[in-house]
């Protein structure tokens, strides 16, 4: 078969085509025209329904993304103190006797921060498909830090209130300083304790059994904060029943999941036993 007779069959093979052939190798493309024709930016090619679910998925994720970053974190605690003392400090708003007030802010300050870290674990219990939560959960450190350090500033206003360590000596005569001590010393350690080198050295079971502590740390301090002077006791107690409700609830929730658990295993083991 000589080389004219290969071409004419190549060009009926073509013409019994129905589309031609540019518009063919288009199809398979393969055209140059059709590549340079082709969208750069196949994101903006979205149909408009898909464009508003990608932005409402988008939308309803940012608040927990923010809540996640460490950040945000630091900002909340670092400007709870920044308006609650340093700005008032300035403005001339901390009464007649600065240095009490300054006191007695520091004092809340260290014991609502406590409360809240030790809110987040019952509440992850209660709600484990919270993203919120989960979300607040990555904070428990930086929180636990920040109570300690406000207590330090507690009571190195304390001793600066009683005139030095003279009158710090003299104010241990008061059953209340010895709680808060006990407290204090408590939280210390757990903030000294709080990274990963610690748990490394500890080991991850006895470094969860040393931040247990934190529990007869809030009991003591919130003891502390109710003895310490009149009045202060209904401040506690806004601290304390909520922290007994979720201890309680988390409490429940995990015994009922582990008498589930063993309900659905015997269960199990009734129909392995029973002969077909």
């Amino acid at each position: 078969m000589n080389t004219a007779q290969i071409t004419s069959e190549q060009q009926l093979i073509v013409s019994a085509s129905p589309l031609r052939e540019g518009e063919r190798i288009e199809v398979r493309g393969f055209s140059r025209e059709a590549a340079a024709s082709q969208n750069p930016h196949p994101a903006l090619s979205l149909e408009k329904g898909e464009a508003k679910e990608t932005r409402r998925v988008f939308l309803s994720k940012l608040p927990v993304n923010i809540l996640g970053k460490k950040f945000f974190a630091l900002a909340v605690l670092i400007g709870v103190g920044i308006w609650l003392l340093i700005i008032p400090a300035f403005i001339g708003a901390l009464g007649a006797n600065p240095a009490e007030k300054l006191l007695h802010q520091t004092g809340e300050i260290a014991i609502w921060t406590l409360g809240a870290v030790l809110s987040l674990s019952p509440l992850r219990v209660l709600f484990p498909r919270s993203r919120v939560v989960n979300a607040l959960n990555r904070h428990r450190r930086a929180i636990g830090v920040s109570a300690c350090v406000y207590g330090l500033l507690h009571f190195g206003l304390h001793v600066l209130y009683e005139g030095g360590l003279d009158g710090l000596a003299r104010s241990l005569s008061k059953p209340f300083i010895w709680f808060g001590i006990a407290g204090l010393s408590i939280l210390v350690a757990l903030a000294l304790t709080s990274n990963n080198w610690s748990i490394r050295a500890l080991g991850g079971k006895n470094w969860k059994l040393l931040h247990r502590l934190a529990y007869a740390a809030a009991a003591l301090l919130i003891y502390h904060q109710s003895i310490a002077g009149k009045g202060h006791w209904h401040i506690a107690r806004w601290l304390l029943f909520p922290l007994l409700t979720l201890q309680v609830a988390r409490i429940t929730k995990i015994l009922l999941t582990r008498s589930a658990r063993a309900g659905r295993m015997m269960s199990g083991f009734g129909v392995i036993a029973t002969p077909p």
